[in-house]
């Protein structure tokens, strides 16, 4: 009785379509088919998975003889450094109570980071239309002018020559964050000339299907005031 009730889960396996089956990211990693990770041949992936099944993040060798581990493995989020100039983050994102699609984002260190969001099936068909899951954040929307100050975001654009932009999946909330890589190229005083202006983060929440940038909240900010030699602290919330 054991031997056909097991005969028939299996054969109710191989019926089943292969996206539909449970999948893991240690599954979603190892039949990654060479987009993100063409370095990385299957044979060094499932080296990877046999170091981690024995608590080990060791390095192996990518395609051009370099160091390969992974930075950090949860049940739907994996952190893999490719090499030093680039790493590959993977998230599985339930997206209804039927689908579930991948989240990968890949930076480059140029030396300045600059990341690439892409999101596909469980296996591995590319989702074409990135605007479908998330309106991905253009140097504009860092920008923040203080209220009364009449600089222009316009002035504060055209100091920006290459509009570098690092994304970084949170695993601890399925959030995605933003953050602009401008110090990391540009002389210092040229950033510190539009510092005052820009916003470091911005943070992407999933809801209704879609990653969506969070309202920008407001900032309790104690203010020092000196006055008659004496110096007083007032709170004042400052929307930035």
């Amino acid at each position: 009785m054991r031997k056909i009730i097991f005969l028939i889960s299996v054969m109710c396996m191989w019926c089943m379509p292969y996206g539909m089956q449970a999948r893991t990211i240690k599954d979603i990693f190892l039949s990654e088919p060479g987009y993100l990770m063409p370095l990385l041949p299957k044979s060094a992936k499932m080296d990877m998975i046999d170091y981690l099944s024995v608590g080990q993040m060791a390095d192996v060798n990518n395609a051009l003889g370099k160091g390969t581990h992974f930075n950090k493995v949860t049940d739907s989020y994996m952190s893999v450094h490719i090499s030093n100039g680039s790493t590959v983050e993977l998230l599985l994102m339930p997206v209804s109570k039927r689908d579930t699609i991948v989240v990968a984002v890949t930076t480059f260190s140029l030396p300045a980071k600059d990341s690439r969001i892409e999101f596909f099936t469980t296996d591995w068909k590319r989702y074409v239309r990135t605007k479908s899951f998330m309106k991905e954040p253009t140097m504009k929307d860092f920008i923040s002018i203080p209220k009364g100050d009449k600089t222009k975001k316009e002035t504060v654009l055209a100091a920006i020559d290459f509009p570098v932009i690092q994304y970084r999946i949170n695993p601890d909330n399925n959030t995605i964050i933003a953050t602009h890589s401008l110090k990391e190229y540009m002389s210092k005083d040229d950033y510190e000339k539009i510092a005052p202006y820009l916003r470091e983060s911005l943070e992407y929440k999933f809801k209704n299907g879609i990653f969506s940038m969070s309202k920008f909240p407001i900032n309790w900010s104690v203010v020092l005031i000196s006055a008659t030699g004496s110096i007083v602290a007032s709170l004042i919330p400052c929307l930035f």
